[in-house]
């Protein structure tokens, strides 16, 4: 009838996915999606500035849904902790020890969909993975 709404209520649980280990592009990274969206994090999205390159997803992130406004839309994105890789300089450098993800980052990532429009910057969708 005339002014009757429908809600649809359905549980849309984060999850890490992780690729075929012979698509070697992506080995060892993850991508996180929630219900049938795929989110991804840009630049502007993270504390303290840095490499969005340089963002580490922890294999037991807590992510939490919140609900923020893009272009006037209302979107679902996903808040959490990461862990930023060092951003030493690779100048004159072809091998080094490896170091620990020693900083930890807020987060904010952000349905594929809705990226693009907050001005220029970076935007990935695949995430090195820390287990």
């Amino acid at each position: 009838r005339r002014g009757d709404v429908v809600e649809w209520v359905m549980d849309m649980p984060v999850r890490l996915l992780e690729a075929h280990p012979l698509a070697e592009e992506i080995r060892n990274q993850v991508v996180v999606k929630r219900g049938p969206l795929v989110y991804c994090l840009e630049s502007m999205d993270m504390t303290g500035g840095g490499s969005i390159d340089n963002v580490l997803i922890p294999a037991d992130i807590k992510l939490i849904p919140k609900k923020v406004i893009i272009e006037g839309s209302p979107v679902v994105a996903l808040e959490g902790k990461a862990r930023l890789i060092s951003s030493n300089s690779w100048e004159g450098i072809l091998y080094r020890p490896v170091s620990f993800a020693g900083e930890t980052v807020d987060i904010r990532l952000i349905p594929y969909y809705a990226w693009g429009n907050r001005g220029k910057g970076e935007m990935t969708v695949w995430m090195p993975l820390g287990r």
